[in-house]
This record gives structure tokens, sequence and C-alpha cells, in this order.
């Protein structure tokens, strides 16, 4: 029997003497259709970004400035598919397109594609440096003690 407890006290120690755990989990980036941004197993919206970002000032203002450019590029890009949509819609039911209306929705969409990599640029910035602040702050060190008490051979879990 003690030959059993030894073997186990030797394989927490083996394990090691402070095990490292995280409050609240990270952001990560994915590579999907788009750029993705997601929190346990979550999609987030620039809205959601937005509010998790919320703790950190720096991540914050990159997220501020992530999401007026998601908001003007939506729009534009919005008004440049309904320019084009429209005339399409009158092609297929036979009436006589607005051709030029079409062009100057896709000059529309093609403006707003800066807009989307330049969300996609600060959002990442803002995921990095949030993501640094919960390694840096709320990162709680567990150690594991072994000694002698006064019933014996004792473990001692502490955060």
């Amino acid at each position: 029997m003690n030959k059993q407890i030894l073997i186990l006290l030797c394989a927490l120690f083996a394990i090691g003497a402070s095990v490292v755990a995280q409050s609240q989990d990270s952001i990560s980036v994915e590579k999907r259709w788009g750029t993705v941004f997601t929190q346990n197993g979550k999609v987030l919206k620039p809205r959601q970004l937005l509010e998790i970002t919320h703790k950190s000032p720096e991540a914050y203002q990159s997220m501020l400035q992530a999401k007026k450019n998601y908001d003007a590029g939506a729009v534009i890009g919005f008004i440049g598919g309904f320019m084009v949509g429209w005339p399409c819609g009158t092609a297929l039911a036979g009436g006589d397109p607005e051709w030029a209306m079409a062009g100057i929705g896709a000059g529309l969409i093609a403006i707003s594609i800066p807009f989307s990599t330049a969300y996609v640029k600060h959002t990442k910035r803002a995921v990095a440096i949030y993501n640094g602040t919960l390694i840096n702050e709320t990162k709680e060190v567990a150690q594991i003690n072994f000694g002698a008490t006064s019933a014996g051979i004792g473990v001692k879990v502490t955060f």
C-alpha cells in the first residue's frame, strides 16, 4: 500500500510543480470563406468583438476602428449590390435594364473591398492585444506542494 502511495506521489511530482489555468478563453482567428473570429467555438460578430475587447483599452481602440471600417464597407457594399442586382433582375424579367447603374454598383462594390480588408487587419490586431492581456493579466498559477503534515504526507494545491 505504501508503495502505491509513493508511486502516486512521484507521478504527481513528475507532472509538474505548477499548472497554468486561464480564467477566460481567448479569441481565435480562422480562415473559412473569409476570416472568422471565434471564442469557445462560437462565431463572433463585430459588435460582440467590440464588447469583449472593452476590457483592454488598446484592443478596444483598434476594434473601434475595425467596426467603423466594417460598417462603412457594409453600407457601400449593400448599395453597390442593390445597384447591380436591380438591372440584372430587370433583364431576367424581360425589361430594359440600366447597365450604367450596374456599372456604378460594381464600382461601389470594388470601393467596399478595402474597407473589408482594413476591418480584418484592425480586428486581428485587437484580438492579438486582447489575447495578450489574457495571458499577462488573468493567468492564474496553481501550485502543487508536497510535504509532511501532522497527519503524514500531504499534497497542497493553491491558486
